[in-house]
């Protein structure tokens, strides 16, 4: 297996970023400061066209996966060969749900959380479900392993757009932002009869989002190829957003 980290995002969480750099078994690319939409675009053509690497393993910005999570995936990437297998997190501090489910929402308009019937930590930890490998709907690509197979069919594309003006007082640059791509994925992947396997053991904690920390005016757009011999190698830089 080569896999490729994929972390994308505008913050910089101590804590997460400790304990990205600790993973230095795999080569890992880091795409700063753009729009997310434009963000899973360029990691999608990165990957693409590199095909030494056998795997698309979403690192996310804002939760603590160790090297021992990554470890764990990679053996279960390899259990499962034809399917996607995820980790989980907390969905917000403040909500005991994590971010799966079950249900089946591939013809349903989705807006709000409450769609999503997400599972009670507690009735997952206690083994509800099942322990350790359970069969989910919707994964929120928390901690995500792609084979390369799949994610070729993959559009990595947004659910939908937020509204300019709801854009611009969140992140302060005016342009359209895509979200919700883990329901857009896990719909693709449903029409492309891809189960997506979660592993329980793979909980990490999630910072849940801080609107005081978006502010993407000034900063500039970044992509960095951290390879697992120690060489650092960047890849595209972009003027910021205005």
């Amino acid at each position: 297996m080569n896999p490729l980290g994929v972390t994308m995002g505008f913050r910089d969480f101590k804590p997460c970023r400790y304990w990205l750099s600790q993973i230095n078994n795999i080569d890992r690319i880091e795409i700063s400061n753009y729009e997310h939409g434009e963000a899973h675009l360029i990691a999608k053509e990165f990957f693409l066209n590199n095909p030494q690497y056998s795997h698309f393993l979403f690192l996310c910005e804002d939760t603590i996966a160790t090297p021992s999570h990554v470890k764990l995936i990679l053996e279960d990437a390899q259990q499962y060969p034809n399917a996607v297998v995820c980790g989980l997190s907390n969905v917000q501090w403040d909500k005991a749900e994590v971010n799966i489910s079950f249900r089946n929402m591939y013809n349903l308009v989705v807006g709000g959380r409450e769609v999503y019937q997400h599972p009670k930590i507690e009735d997952v930890v206690t083994g509800k479900y099942g322990f350790p490998f359970v069969k989910v709907w919707f994964t929120g690509t928390t901690l995500a392993c792609i084979p390369r197979h799949v994610a070729e069919k993959l559009s990595f594309k947004p659910y939908r757009y937020m509204r300019l003006e709801d854009s611009y007082r969140l992140f302060k640059v005016k342009m359209q932002w895509g979200i919700m791509q883990d329901f857009q994925m896990s719909k693709e992947l449903y029409a492309l009869g891809v189960p997506v396997i979660c592993d329980l053991r793979l909980f990490v904690p999630h910072f849940t989002q801080s609107p005081a920390s978006w502010d993407f005016k000034g900063k500039p757009r970044t992509v960095i190829l951290y390879r697992k011999d120690g060489r650092t190698e960047k890849i595209r830089e972009d003027k910021p957003y205005s």
